[in-house]
């Protein structure tokens, strides 16, 4: 999809007015977005078309069938094995490129689901069968993707209590750990002052090495050479933490 070099005011989206970034190919219509389908004039127009064509009822029967019956063809295809490598590899990469889950150019980078989402996705857990969550858990480990909890080592399972406490103080108190707004990926790691490896050694809890007082971005080269060192006291960071609360 061409990108309009030299737009100007005078080019305007065809569905929705706003500013054209973009034209299409064949038709030559300005669009505001690449992929016309996020269009907010689009979405509009393709809602009101539906509602016209399909009666409401006989569309909550398709919606219906579709969530009962799900999608046929995506079921045969995970049964592929080099299909499901295929796109779990292609996943990975992106991942990757954009600086992992909780990088810059993820989706969601710095931005809060709604309550109401949050409520909703809640309540969908509770309802969900434990046993799904331990078939994921025995298809990863299936697969080499991850160790079972009786084979991690004591420093393993420690570990993992901090990294998920530290992904959350990442995406809560963003904006504190990430004062200078440096992109987290390639150039700068996120760095435990107080190391988790001291945190371990000398039974410090997974909650105060996780803490966002305890988190910093360091450039890639500074964090690979601090290693298992401390800069700073676990008094300082208590403090810390107590001026913080």
């Amino acid at each position: 999809m061409p990108k309009l070099i030299n737009s100007t005011a005078n080019d305007t989206c065809f569905f929705c007015g706003k500013q054209a970034n973009w034209v299409s190919v064949n038709a030559k219509i300005f669009r505001c977005l690449e992929k016309i389908t996020q269009c907010p004039g689009f979405i509009k127009k393709a809602e009101e078309s539906r509602k016209k064509n399909i009666p409401e009822a006989k569309r909550k029967e398709h919606l219906r069938n579709i969530g009962i019956n799900g999608n046929k063809k995506l079921k045969e295809l995970h049964k592929d094995k080099d299909w499901v490598d295929k796109k779990s590899k292609k996943i990975s990469e992106a991942i990757v490129s954009r600086g992992g889950h909780a990088g810059v150019k993820n989706p969601m980078f710095s931005k809060n689901h709604k309550q109401s989402s949050k409520e909703l996705q809640s309540e969908k857990a509770k309802n969900r069968s434990p046993k799904s969550y331990l078939n994921a858990t025995l298809t990863k480990i299936d697969r080499g993707l991850a160790t079972p909890k009786n084979l991690k080592s004591d420093f393993e399972l420690y570990e993992e209590k901090v990294d998920n406490i530290t992904r959350n103080s990442w995406i809560k108190f963003n904006s504190i750990i990430n004062e200078d707004k440096v992109e987290r990926g390639s150039d700068y790691e996120l760095d435990h002052k107080y190391s988790k490896f001291e945190g371990f050694k000398n039974k410090i809890s997974p909650d105060i090495i996780g803490h966002p007082m305890n988190l910093q971005l360091l450039p890639k080269f500074a964090n690979r050479s601090k290693r298992h060192k401390c800069s700073i006291t676990i008094e300082e960071l208590i403090l810390l933490i107590e001026n913080f609360k």
